[in-house]
């Protein structure tokens, strides 16, 4: 199991984007929290991520967002970047709505790890952690 080593929230919700880094930072606050406000931000900051320290371990993404949705973002993702990066972050879709439809759908991307439904909680994290990282 891997170590966590930093987080990449991304949500154009500038609350919700606050509130987890805030439950993240309560979990560990060595934990490097960086924030995207659409699929477009976290592409160019996966990009421009010039050490593994600064590549997010878990990459908590927003289905619907402006500019560059969750959708798109995984589409993106999966053609700009290689099995080897991929393979090393946790992807997990955040859903305003838990549906079966919605998470069948996410969770039948390969890059998706898992799912959550909004509003995430401390408890939340710490299971979603638990459950990827040593």
């Amino acid at each position: 199991m891997r170590r966590l080593k930093s987080v990449l929230l991304v949500d154009d919700d500038d609350t919700t984007n606050f509130l987890n880094r805030f439950f993240v930072k309560q979990l560990d606050n060595n934990l490097t929290v960086n924030t995207a406000s659409n699929g477009k931000e976290a592409i160019e900051f996966l990009e421009g991520a010039p050490s593994e320290e600064n590549m997010p371990c878990l990459l908590i993404l927003d289905t619907n967002m402006p500019v560059m949705n969750g959708w798109e973002f995984l589409d993106t993702y999966e053609n700009k970047f290689d099995e080897n990066f991929r393979k090393n972050v946790v992807v997990v879709m955040l859903t305003a709505l838990d549906t079966e439809e919605i998470t069948a759908l996410a969770l039948a991307n390969p890059n998706v790890t898992d799912t959550a439904q909004k509003p995430l909680s401390d408890l939340k994290f710490r299971v979603l952690i638990n459950k990827y990282f040593s």
